[in-house]
């Protein structure tokens, strides 16, 4: 009888849990304006963008253009946000709203808090509302933060949106105008494609006016790449109209007329960085009446900010014009929010620019009379030693 063989006992390895990612705090701003903003709600409406996209150069096509045409060099997004249902980026409010009372029986002053619910995810900001999704995706809703919209994940004081296709790429949402506006607000999507390139939904205060997103695509060629067409990777909203960036630095205004959202102008000239960078990100900001064009350039090392640029469009020309000074206004850029405030009235360094970079809670401060950036204490002080050294770059 043949011998029996031992069968060798397999190994059964344990299975590796992706760890749950912590959810980030927004508005992630310094702790001073944080603690303004929990005492002062209106200022809510000076955050006017959820971040930042982040670009780089890449050589354009070796072949010819057609007719003789001019080769430009071409950009590329590094990061931006992908299809909801492929992101694991959850936010928690980092606000705490006081609201006085005074107790019966001491008449102390007492300051009571409330806030939302730990999770939810932050798709855009606009004119004091937020576009969020519930963490299970299953809730998409406007929301103003300063109202307590919600409690125990569920919406309250909020206006619902249509759900969203999770199918569809999800870069950044904005509102064309105050929800309370006369002549009503539009919500719009980009997509970061050029089918669709926009979803559009309109908001009339008091009743649902559409159960789905309107979806349009773009059918106008890129002109500063080889046979594309224009997608777009940032946008803003401003009375009553949206103003978009494509990936290539193009600007196009779009308008609801006679029930139809169109391409109404075309900007005439590309918006890049003036000097030559590795790396730059882009921040779209209404600051005071105006829309601002924030460039952080990076020339050496992708860890490193050696430039900053600041551009004002000049709407009815539809240019761009750089600005030499703010004036009495102070930016804060961070990579998921933007905000602007009045520096003689908060009390900050004025004609300033703060800014992180790749570090949560390091902030430096761009001056716009010197053209310096030194690092910012928390208290908005600054120093007088340079950055720190470039982090490394990353892999190709």
């Amino acid at each position: 009888m043949a011998q029996k063989t031992k069968s060798k006992s397999k190994i059964h390895l344990p299975i590796r849990k992706e760890a749950t990612p912590s959810p980030r705090p927004w508005p992630n701003l310094p702790h001073q304006l944080i603690t303004l903003i929990s005492r002062q709600r209106t200022l809510m409406q000076n955050i006017t963008s959820v971040g930042c996209v982040t670009k780089s150069w890449r050589s354009s096509p070796t072949r010819c253009r057609p007719d003789g045409e001019p080769r430009h060099l071409q950009l590329v997004e590094i990061t931006g946000k992908k299809s909801p249902k492929n992101t694991n980026k959850t936010h928690t409010i980092d606000l705490w709203f006081h609201s006085e009372n005074y107790s019966w029986y001491d008449k102390k002053r007492i300051l009571s808090y409330r806030r939302p619910p730990p999770r939810i995810c932050i798709m855009g900001h606009s004119h004091g509302y937020i576009v969020a999704m519930e963490t299970d995706l299953s809730e998409c809703c406007l929301w103003e933060l300063s109202t307590f919209g919600m409690y125990l994940g569920r919406w309250r004081y909020g206006y619902y949106l249509p759900p969203w296709d999770v199918n569809l790429p999800f870069k950044i949402a904005t509102l064309s105008s105050k929800i309370n506006d006369p002549l009503g607000c539009n919500v719009m999507v980009v997509t970061g494609i050029s089918s669709p390139a926009f979803a559009f939904y309109r908001h009339r205060r008091g009743r649902l006016t559409q159960k789905e997103w309107i979806l349009e695509n773009c059918t106008l060629k890129e002109p500063y790449a080889l046979n594309q067409y224009m997608q777009f990777t940032n946008a803003i909203g401003f009375e009553g109209k949206f103003y978009a960036l494509s990936l290539q630095g193009s600007l196009v205004v779009i308008e609801d007329i006679d029930s139809c959202f169109r391409i109404t102008g075309i900007g005439g000239t590309r918006v890049v960085p003036d000097k030559a960078s590795r790396q730059f990100r882009e921040y779209l900001v209404e600051s005071n009446g105006e829309i601002l064009l924030v460039f952080l350039a990076s020339r050496k090392s992708i860890g490193l900010v050696e430039d900053v640029e600041v551009y004002r469009l000049d709407i009815g020309k539809l240019l761009w014009e750089k600005m030499d000074s703010l004036g009495d206004r102070t930016l804060f850029l961070e990579d998921e929010c933007c905000m602007w405030v009045t520096s003689s009235i908060m009390g900050c360094r004025t004609n300033c620019i703060y800014f992180t970079h790749y570090r949560v809670d390091e902030w430096f401060v761009y001056e716009m009379e010197t053209t310096q950036i030194f690092p910012a204490s928390g208290n908005g002080n600054w120093e007088t030693k340079k950055q720190d050294e470039p982090m490394e770059d990353e892999p190709n």
